[in-house]
């Protein structure tokens, strides 16, 4: 009998403007860009400061880079082909960030975990900071063997790039490590692996 553990995926958001805001980072990737758009539209006459970063790179393949710029050419945008590289870009901005800030983060749940990451780390809390999840929720992966992280996965069993085991990915979010945790998949009998499924995406 396989036992995932306590299924402790996060809860997100609708971003829509956040009060009491002076300076604005609105920060998405791939289908992450729809809800950007939208949340632009109601930020849209606010006389503060606005910083768009996008990131092309999607899982769904949708990009909404075009539309960004069409529809907002006055606001400054950085683009990013990888959220990584947007992820580095927006550490270097909150260095600079003031009482005032607000940020606004669109797009898959492992950019959503690994942009919380950087935010926690400059002591945003949670009245300064919006999270919308968009496109599938494929997981972000830790093993807890070899501390290799997996992006995007999809099945319950894999095996680790890092340390070849084969894992089972339970259903425990951690928002320290913004991922879910993986265990090797036969400890309990060795050679006794779980039925392969598709995760809950």
């Amino acid at each position: 009998m396989l036992i995932t553990g306590i299924k402790s995926r996060p809860v997100y958001d609708r971003l829509q403007p956040l009060p009491g805001g002076r300076r604005h980072i609105v920060a998405g990737q791939g289908s992450g860009g729809r809800a950007m758009l939208r949340l632009l539209s109601e930020l849209a006459g606010l006389d503060r400061p606005i910083t768009l970063l996008y990131s092309q790179e999607s899982f769904s393949g949708q990009d909404f880079l075009a539309q960004l710029r069409q529809e907002h050419p006055g606001l400054p945008l950085q683009v990013f082909q990888s959220h990584q590289a947007l992820i580095d870009a927006l550490k270097t901005l909150l260095v600079d960030a003031r009482m005032g800030t607000r940020l606004y983060l669109a797009g898959s749940e492992s950019f959503l975990g690994t942009a919380m990451q950087v935010a926690t780390q400059f002591d945003l809390n949670r009245d300064e900071v919006l999270r919308e999840h968009s496109g599938t929720l494929v997981r972000r992966v830790w093993c807890v063997h070899c501390d290799t992280y997996t992006e995007n996965v999809t099945q319950r069993v894999y095996d680790c790039p890092g340390c070849g085991l084969t894992l089972v990915v339970r259903d425990h979010y951690s928002r320290r490590l913004a991922a879910f945790q993986a265990v090797k998949a036969d400890a309990e009998v060795p050679g006794e692996l779980p039925p392969a499924e598709e995760l809950d995406t």
